[in-house]
């Protein structure tokens, strides 16, 4: 009896092998997840290797988690059938939050803002805990003026801990190093999102305002931003023929007629429109150190003042070594350091954005070490350890040997050459 309940079970097993059961083949392994920028910020060549594996993935195993990661790799590597491949995969998995997100997104500072915002809205809905949806709908009810909306969205991703507290912590940082009632300028997600959940739901400086230089290229941002306090700085008429203005000078890009690094975008013009009205009335205007060099820089410099994190571009009365002094003593006794001391971040990868934001620390020092040096001993002693206690062990390998060299100077303290010494940054 035994025996033939065992020919039976090898024969189902060898009927199902010649089906269409089969497995695909072995080397066609499960790729990496594909996550935020946010978290994670690859090349565009390695998006493109993994919206590869992911496409040889989803043939062998067809679902729609293959397929939204495989979307979400070609739209960071830029593909150029992106949009047609898109729309086809929310076609097929109308309920899929990663693709509904990513559609949202896609539309949301397109030509119909109203359908991007009701894609994401569907996508959180469907998947409360999928974070990503919740970064979209607070930037569109920011631009829309929606502050009530906005601060549900901002508290989703508190409650959420979307943010990791290492860049929770740079953002906590770079406004504890600004004057009363600044309008901090920002540049991209990290430095702008956690700042505007300290400021609006933490209630930690909400004397700072915060403008996002890359929305200001959107037209109701503009407006916006007035309601939340920034000075008025540009009429509709004004902003109209600004917007012709740059046009016009893509045009001449395009022709060749000056290079791509001389044009200003809109942003950058409505940045310094900000700064001049904020004058008008004193308040103080600073750039996060995660802003680059744009042409902008080019009409800031003469007044700029670098301040580790920050840069402040409007005039002020204090004496630059007061405020250089009102800095260290920031720095040493008020700066969070629980984020840049988490396992999680020393155990994260390098490319990880955590670590690659703490790496701003290290050349904000960088920058400020002769004042630094001038400060005296004490001051000098004192950052050293902080550098070395939080940043040493996070640093880039392609930057580390650098970066730890420059605090040896002949006339470091004795505990810092020591150290220099025992690196191989100095002499015997």
């Amino acid at each position: 009896m035994k025996t033939t309940r065992l020919t039976a079970i090898v024969m189902i097993l060898a009927a199902l092998s010649g089906s269409g059961c089969q497995r695909a083949p072995r080397e066609v392994e499960r790729p990496e997840k594909i996550v935020s920028l946010r978290l994670l910020a690859y090349d565009s060549t390695t998006y493109a290797k993994l919206a590869q594996l992911w496409e040889k993935y989803y043939d062998a195993y067809p679902s729609e988690d293959a397929y939204a990661n495989w979307m979400y790799a070609a739209g960071y590597a830029g593909f150029a059938d992106y949009e047609p491949m898109l729309s086809k995969g929310l076609e097929k998995y109308p309920a899929n939050p990663v693709l509904l997100y990513l559609s949202g997104k896609s539309k949301l500072w397109g030509h119909d803002n109203q359908e991007g915002r009701q894609l994401m809205e569907r996508a959180a809905a469907l998947d409360p805990d999928y974070m990503d949806p919740w970064h979209g709908l607070a930037v569109g009810y920011i631009v829309e003026g929606d502050r009530e909306k906005a601060d549900v969205a901002l508290r989703r991703l508190l409650d959420g801990r979307a943010v990791e507290d290492v860049i929770m912590d740079f953002s906590y940082n770079m406004l504890a190093s600004v004057d009363t009632n600044a309008i901090l300028i920002t540049n991209g997600d990290n430095d702008t999102f956690p700042g505007w959940i300290l400021t609006r739901i933490i209630r930690f400086r909400p004397d700072v305002t915060i403008v996002n230089r890359s929305l200001l290229n959107v037209d109701s941002y503009a407006s916006s931003i007035v309601k939340e306090g920034v000075p008025p700085f540009i009429t509709r008429e004004s902003l109209d023929s600004l917007k012709t203005l740059v046009s016009a000078d893509r045009g001449k890009v395009e022709s060749g007629q000056f290079p791509p690094k001389e044009q200003m975008s809109l942003g950058d013009r409505l940045v310094s429109r900000i700064i001049e009205a904020a004058e008008r009335v004193g308040r103080p205007v600073y750039f996060a150190c995660t802003m680059n060099s744009y042409p902008l820089w080019n009409q800031i410099a003469a007044q700029a003042r670098g301040l580790g994190l920050v840069t402040r571009v409007t005039r002020s009365s204090t004496p630059y070594p007061a405020q250089f002094h009102k800095l260290f003593r920031t720095w040493i006794t008020e700066y969070r350091t629980g984020g840049l001391d988490s396992w999680q971040v020393h155990s994260a990868r390098e490319m990880a954005a955590g670590r690659l934001l703490s790496e701003n620390y290290a050349i904000a020092l960088s920058s400020l070490m002769h004042q630094i040096e001038t400060a005296g001993p004490d001051v000098q002693l004192s950052l050293f350890r902080w550098y070395r206690e939080h940043i040493v062990d996070l640093l880039h390998k392609n930057s580390v040997d650098k970066l730890n060299s420059m605090w040896f100077s002949s006339g470091s303290p004795r505990e810092i050459k020591e150290w220099s010494k025992s690196k191989g940054w100095m002499g015997d």
